[in-house]
């Protein structure tokens, strides 16, 4: 079996141009762990994910380990300023680009392996071009099974 045989071709992804701002709210209307990031050529450049949001809601390393006073004093306000700097930046600016890809004849035990070692979604990409053809994720393979 090859990841061709379970792969879904239509995922949402964002232009490496998007701003972050436009990648968050994609994110949340389609209630999306990561989204993958293409070029205008629509080949595959990466991912962001909401560990990359993440990281950037946490304390800088400037402002040095929040004690539990410091964290009581915190408002959502405090919080969002962190973010509020990046979001009119590129997506491009924030993808991770050292992410692993699946061929459409890759096999499907090679996907799962890394699906099962903690990976959200594995993109699939055509192997000349680079351009995304869609992704697999543990999900798309368990959708056959109709409970």
């Amino acid at each position: 079996m090859q990841c061709r045989h379970y792969m879904v071709r239509s995922v949402p992804t964002v232009a490496d141009t998007a701003t972050l701002a436009q990648a968050l709210a994609t994110m949340v209307k389609h209630h999306m762990q990561d989204l993958l990031v293409v070029n205008a050529n629509g080949e595959f450049t990466g991912e962001i994910s909401s560990f990359t949001l993440a990281r950037l809601l946490l304390p800088t390393e400037a402002e040095g380990e929040q004690t539990r006073e410091e964290a009581q004093d915190e408002t959502v306000q405090d919080v969002d300023n962190r973010i509020a700097p990046h979001l009119m930046r590129r997506v491009a600016d924030f993808a991770e680009r050292n992410v692993r890809v699946m061929h459409p004849d890759t096999p499907l035990a090679e996907a799962l392996k890394l699906l099962a070692s903690g990976a959200l979604r594995l993109p699939v990409v055509d192997p000349t071009t680079n351009k995304l053809l869609g992704a697999i994720s543990s999900l798309t393979v368990l959708r056959r099974y109709q409970f």
